[in-house]
C-alpha cells in the first residue's frame, strides 16, 4: 500500500500542477489586466501608483504586450484593442518608472520627452508613445474615438477605463468612454449664457481626426453631448473655445485632486 502511494502521489501533483499551469497559460490576457485595473484604478480613472508598483501581475501582462505580435491576431479590431491596451498599459509603466513624480511633463529634459523619448519593448522594436498614438492608433485606423480611450496620467485626459479593451466589446467601450468624456463638466461644457461650447484641448490638438474639411468640431461633440445641450447648440450659434489642459498627476495618493 505504500509503494502505491509512493507512486500515485507524485502523479496527482504532476497532474494538478500541469492543469494549472496550462490553466494559466490558457487564461485571457485582458482577464489578468482587468483585474490589475480594478484593484488599481478607481471610478473616475485616478490610479494607485505606490500599489500598483511591484505588482507581478501587472509585469505578467507587460511581458504578454513584448511577446505578442498584433499582425498575427484575428481582426482590426483585436488590433486596435491591442494597441489601445498597450498605450495605456506602457503609459502606466512609464509612470512607475519615475515615480513618485506630480507630472508626466516633469520626465525628461525637454516638454512631453515622456511620450517622445520614452521607449516600451514590442514584437515591432523598441516604440515610443508617441508613435503609438500617431503612426499605429492615427495613421492605422480610421478611429476618432481613440482619443477618449488612450489615456496620458494626467488630469485633463480622458479617464482611464477600469478594464481592458476586448475586440468583441471595442464599440460600446469607445461609445461609453466618449460620452463619459464628452459629458465631464471638468473638461467639456456649455455656457448657456454666453452661447459658448468650451471644449477639452483634444479636440483642437487633433481637429482633423473629429471633422471633415469644413465641417465644425460642434458636429461631432453633439452626438455623444446630453440631449439638452445639443438641442441647445443646434438651434443657436455656439462659439468654441479651447480649456487649458491640466498636465497633474492622475494619482490617487494626491488628495488634493479630489
Amino acid at each position: 500500500m505504500k509503494i502505491i502511494l509512493f507512486l500515485v502521489i507524485p502523479v496527482l501533483i504532476f497532474i494538478t500542477t500541469h492543469t494549472a499551469s496550462s490553466a494559466a497559460a490558457e487564461e485571457d490576457p485582458g482577464d489578468s489586466y482587468d483585474r490589475v485595473l480594478k484593484r488599481y484604478v478607481s471610478e473616475e480613472g485616478m490610479v494607485d501608483y505606490k500599489a500598483l508598483k511591484g505588482d507581478k501581475e501587472f509585469q505578467r501582462y507587460i511581458e504578454y504586450l513584448f511577446a505578442t505580435d498584433p499582425d498575427t491576431l484575428p481582426s482590426d479590431k483585436h488590433r486596435l484593442a491591442f494597441w489601445i491596451n498597450a498605450y495605456n498599459a506602457f503609459v502606466l509603466k512609464g509612470v512607475l518608472e519615475e515615480y513618485p513624480i506630480e507630472s508626466v511633463l516633469d520626465v525628461g529634459w525637454i516638454p512631453h520627452s515622456f511620450f517622445i523619448w520614452k521607449k516600451f519593448k514590442t514584437q515591432e522594436g523598441n516604440i515610443t508613445l508617441r508613435k503609438i498614438e500617431n503612426k499605429i492608433l492615427r495613421e492605422g485606423f480610421d478611429e476618432p474615438r481613440i482619443h477618449f480611450a488612450i489615456s496620458c496620467a494626467s488630469m485633463s485626459c480622458p479617464k482611464l477605463r477600469r478594464e481592458a479593451y476586448r475586440a468583441e466589446e471595442l464599440d460600446r467601450q469607445l461609445d461609453d468612454q466618449a460620452v463619459y468624456f464628452i459629458n465631464n463638466k471638468k473638461k467639456n461644457y456649455l455656457d448657456r449664457k454666453n452661447k459658448t461650447l468650451y471644449l477639452s484641448s483634444v479636440f483642437e490638438w487633433y481637429k482633423e481626426d473629429f471633422v471633415e474639411k469644413g465641417e465644425k468640431i460642434q458636429d461631432y461633440v453633439i452626438q455623444y453631448l446630453n440631449p439638452e445641450d445639443a438641442e441647445f447648440i443646434r438651434n443657436n450659434k455656439a462659439d468654441v473655445e479651447y480649456l487649458e489642459y491640466d498636465w497633474g498627476l492622475n494619482d490617487q495618493n494626491d488628495k488634493g485632486k479630489y
